[in-house]
């Protein structure tokens, strides 16, 4: 049986991509899941189809980088199931370009949802998790958290950020007894990429990337993992890179 069954998990962009794909995955384990996203017609979808599995699933219409929200949704996820084991922070936005034609605009956009959004989502869960002295956080970063990538100095340090907080919330948190992993995947051929020019155009060959839901297999067994063990960092790539 999965550690999953009968607990919470809360996955932050959980309409499409990789978000979906790891709710449709935890739902058969026995997971109550709950999804957030800004993007109602695709949240009703992925409810409706995690439902159909699950009996349930809550979905929210917020935004990750709204304080206020962040606060209402956890407080909606505790109201309904009085606890909160699990938070996937699968929310995240992209911008590609040279940094001096870069408007800050994009920079605050790009910050605003994959660090802030994911520190405010940390944070109003291990106000929830401290006290029971339980719960797992996973941060999805990526595999330019773990080098330098031209065109990439918006998107990749917004990820190096995201690898540099789970580092330090896993020695704050870990003693406490919550978990804190951060994952590092390849490129994924997922709706992520979908307003992209570089994949519309063929210039980026979507058969040589990852398949969502074989990252959201790999973060599912590590969500599933009994508390005495945690995987601080996982390196999610295809065979032979």
């Amino acid at each position: 049986m999965s550690w999953l069954n009968g607990r919470v998990i809360f996955i932050t962009g959980g309409a499409s991509g990789l978000g979906r794909e790891i709710a449709l995955q935890s739902a058969p384990l026995g997971a109550k899941v709950a999804i957030v996203d800004t993007h109602a017609e695709r949240l009703e979808t992925t409810r409706a189809d995690v439902a159909e599995i699950a009996g349930d699933c809550l979905a929210i219409r917020s935004d990750v980088t709204d304080e206020a929200q962040v606060a209402a949704t956890v407080g909606e996820i505790i109201a309904k199931w009085g606890q909160l084991y699990t938070v996937v922070n699968s929310a995240g936005v992209y911008y590609y370009g040279p940094i001096v034609d870069t408007p800050i605009a994009e920079l605050d956009r790009v910050y605003n949802v994959n660090v802030r959004g994911l520190y405010l989502v940390c944070r109003e869960a291990a106000q929830v998790m401290l006290p029971k002295k339980r719960g797992h956080l996973i941060n999805i970063a990526s595999i330019a958290a773990k080098r330098g990538i031209v065109g990439e100095s918006v998107y990749s340090s917004s990820k190096w950020a995201v690898r540099g907080l789970g580092a330090c919330l896993a020695v704050e948190l870990g003693p406490e007894g919550i978990g804190v992993t951060t994952v590092f995947p390849g490129g994924m051929d997922t709706t992520f990429w979908e307003h992209e020019p570089r994949m519309q155009s063929g210039e980026w060959d979507a058969s040589k990337m990852l398949r969502g839901a074989d990252v959201a297999q790999a973060v599912v067994q590590i969500a599933s993992l009994p508390p005495g063990v945690v995987v601080k960092e996982a390196l999610v790539y295809g065979p032979g890179r």
